[in-house]
């Protein structure tokens, strides 16, 4: 059985279908070339659009005249859409019939598709870009993989930028010659067959999308890192600085006046700074007075241990001298007696 009959809107057919067959108002059945897309997480291709009456039967086969799915039409059907599961990439052909078993009424073919692109944001230091280079474009028929397209880079107001041609089956990384990109810019890279843009169901967007991918590119990444280097190292300089402050401010109120001095290196200038620099000063000079007065006391102290050392002993030979002369004269004395 067919997956599900989906009754669309004009508008919404038309879109899906750009460049496809007109869409009749009698019973009928139209099928678009596309790529194999999406509805209830499953491959899907789109019958469509469909004007048909209750009970008439709708059959779709794959080249070889294998039935892929078969479904009677439960009501009368405008604008309707049949959603159908692929085997693979290749030609189908859908089939309209009075009844199951009955006259045909209308047949369409389409080829399908096994398309997929891939592109990446890209940036240059140059200031301008004029290549862009697609990383994978891939669109597979299911026979000799030998159906001939285009990769159309467009940008953002759909304007064509540049475009890579006569690709067959699985291409990787195509460049495109652009016109000048100067600016950053987002680029989107599409699918074209027989110069129109092949699509596919996307389930999300409920309804036909080109199969497509979009990037950002960017020509001037030269001139943004210079930028970015000056304030990174705006920072760095600024961060220094709001160190400096910090220590030197911590070290005033610490009381510590030699590096109170320091802060004069460090290129910190304010009026407490010159304060902690004129009281280093004065302190230094006491320091120094402070040295030179205790190396003179020390001086003298040194002179007068010499000279108490040089005059101990004269001292202890007049001593002797006295003890000696008295003992003379008591002797003296004793013999006079």
């Amino acid at each position: 059985m067919l997956a599900g009959l989906m009754v669309l809107s004009v508008i919404a057919m038309s879109v899906a279908f750009a460049g496809g067959a007109a869409a009749a108002t009698e019973d009928s059945v139209t099928f678009n070339d596309q790529a194999i897309g999406v509805y209830n997480d499953s491959d899907t291709m789109v019958v469509g659009p469909i004007y048909a009456q209750k009970g008439q039967y709708l059959e779709v086969t794959d080249e070889s005249g294998e039935v892929v799915d078969k479904t009677v039409i439960p009501v009368n059907a405008t604008d309707a859409a049949i959603f159908a599961t692929p085997d693979g990439p290749g030609e189908y052909t859908a089939t309209l019939y009075t009844e199951e078993g009955g006259d045909e009424i209308d047949d369409d073919d389409a080829m399908v598709y096994d398309a997929t692109i891939e592109l990446s944001d890209q940036k240059s230091a140059k200031g301008t870009l004029e290549q862009v280079t697609v990383d994978t474009a891939s669109l597979l028929d299911g026979d000799d993989n030998d159906t001939e397209f285009d990769v159309v880079l467009t940008d953002a107001d759909g304007n064509e930028l540049g475009r890579a041609t006569e690709l067959t089956g699985t291409n990787e990384d195509i460049t495109i010659d652009t016109s000048k990109i100067t600016a950053q810019t987002e680029v989107t890279a599409t699918i074209f067959v027989d110069d129109e843009p092949l699509q596919a169901y996307d389930e999300d967007a409920g309804n036909f999308v080109p199969v497509s991918d979009s990037a950002t590119v960017d020509p001037d990444m030269k001139n943004k890192h210079d930028e970015k280097g000056d304030d990174t190292k705006h920072d760095k300089k600024k961060g220094d600085n709001d160190y400096t402050e910090k220590g030197e401010k911590d070290k005033s109120d610490g009381g510590d006046s030699t590096n109170g001095h320091d802060s004069t290196d460090s290129g910190v200038s304010n009026d407490a700074s010159t304060d902690q620099d004129t009281s280093a000063e004065t302190n230094q000079d006491q320091n120094v007075d402070q040295s030179n007065d205790q190396d003179a006391n020390n001086d003298q102290d040194e002179d007068a241990s010499q000279s108490n050392s040089g005059d101990s002993m004269p001292g202890f030979g007049v001593g002797v001298a006295l003890v000696a002369l008295l003992g003379a004269a008591m002797l003296a004395f004793r013999r006079q007696n």
